[in-house]
């Protein structure tokens, strides 16, 4: 091999070597970032908490409960004291409670009220002698003994509810409301007041055109009422002790209803209960579903205004057990020597009472710590087996990057030896040079 091949060989060599060394030296940095990030996983698995079950007695407490004879009382909290009240000493302030029925008043908001306002009427009929009746079209003039005329006009749908009052009460027929006709007018009272005559009865006296005798019924509009759903509603009756004992404490519940009148009081039961409305409040549901933005025209009678009708505040009042909770001084007796108090003495009381002393569990709180432990040990259980998966990644990727650093170890080993058997050329390639020169 000639010097000049035999110095490009060695520098081709050089290169190659020093490419492995380089790759190497990339190769050991990466081993050091997987080595850091299992440090890392190790350092975090070992400081992982394993969660430990909760125990039933951390959820169990010393529980004193006595009886008056009347009340059970529970005693939540004790505080320790040193306190005298006139002359009489108490060592604890304790919080007790007990359960108490209270009267109590309740709004309710009823979202489907289907009010409606029904007049109600006083009837009656009567039958007199020496009545005139001229026909003129479809109406009638009818002339009374004293001289005294009304005209009368066919009934329509308007009258229905009062020709159905009639009938129901068999004062008379109802077949069609267009077989009678009516004279409208007011009382002695100034009540609205409607006299109808059947059609009949009227076209014979008509067509005699002489004075007869005449049958008429009579309805005066003296009140109106409420209707809610099925549940027919009455004004409030101030004289039955059951409604005025709820509305006093509705209207002490609720102090805007002391400013209701109770003629505009209504009551009216539904599901079981006795229940109370306003007159505004009702009056406002009927407006609502007749202004209701879509007309109903509905010629199956599916759905009408009251089906549009917004929701009613009703009120009603009943017993609701409640928790009360108090706070005083008492002196609470250990005679057994167990460390278990016997007796109480409440600061508000002048008697002694027995204690009864239990142990109470949490049952709910044990639950939720057990449902909390469970969460928790599924936690730790899946990050752990994520640590285990990331471990067992790297150590592949550590033992690949191993396998080829021994690969370029080799190489390196090789490339050296044949750089060495290069140089020795080189080597004697200059001696000899320089040998045959010199000679």
């Amino acid at each position: 091999m000639g010097m000049a091949a035999s110095q490009a060989r060695y520098l081709g060599l050089t290169a190659r070597k020093t490419n492995v060394e380089y790759e190497g030296q990339q190769i050991n940095q990466a081993r050091t970032a997987l080595a850091n990030q299992s440090a890392n996983l190790w350092n975090e698995m070992l400081n992982m908490a394993v969660p430990t079950a909760p125990k039933t007695t951390d959820y169990t407490e010393q529980q004193y409960a006595f009886s008056d004879g009347v009340n059970e009382y529970e005693i939540d909290k004790l505080q320790q004291v040193d306190k005298e009240i006139n002359g009489e000493k108490y060592n604890y302030q304790v919080t007790y409670h007990f359960n108490q029925d209270v009267y109590k008043a309740i709004q309710e908001r009823n979202s489907n009220p289907q009010v409606q306002k029904i007049a109600t009427y006083t009837t009656d009929q009567k039958t007199e002698n020496n009545i005139h009746v001229a026909k003129n079209g479809a109406n009638y003039t009818v002339t009374d003994a004293g001289g005294t005329s009304a005209v009368f006009t066919t009934c329509d749908e308007n009258d229905l509810d009062e020709l159905k009052k009639l009938a129901q009460e068999g004062k008379i027929t109802l077949d069609n409301v267009s077989q009678f006709s009516k004279c409208e007018g007011v009382d002695e009272h100034g009540k609205q007041m409607k006299i109808f005559c059947k059609n009949s009865d009227l076209n014979a006296l008509a067509q005699s055109g002489e004075a007869g005798q005449l049958t008429y019924s009579t309805t005066v509009k003296d009140d109106f009422k409420y209707k809610l759903g099925n549940a027919e509603a009455e004004r409030y009756d101030a004289t039955d002790k059951i409604q005025k004992t709820a509305l006093e404490q509705i209207r002490h519940d609720y102090p805007d209803l002391a400013l209701v009148a109770d003629s505009d009081i209504w009551v009216y039961e539904r599901n079981g209960k006795m229940y109370f409305a306003v007159t505004a409040d009702l009056d406002k549901c009927i407006a609502s579903g007749n202004s209701h933005s879509v007309k109903v025209n509905d010629e199956y009678q599916i759905s009408s205004p009251i089906d549009y009708q917004k929701t009613l505040n009703q009120y009603y009042a009943t017993n609701i057990e409640e928790k009360i909770t108090q706070t005083e001084y008492a002196r609470l007796d250990d005679r057994s020597g167990t460390g278990r108090y016997q007796n109480i003495k409440l600061e508000s009381m002048d008697t002694k009472f027995a204690l009864n002393s239990q142990e109470i569990t949490d049952e709910k709180g044990y639950e939720d710590a057990m449902q909390q432990y469970n969460y928790n040990i599924l936690k730790y259980e899946k990050r752990l087996a994520e640590i285990n998966a990331k471990t067992s990644k790297i150590q592949v990727e550590d033992r690949t990057l191993e396998l080829r650093l021994r690969q370029l170890d080799t190489e390196q080993k090789a490339l050296t030896t044949e750089m060495e058997a290069v140089k020795s050329v080189i080597q004697k390639n200059i001696e000899t040079t320089f040998k045959t020169f010199s000679s």
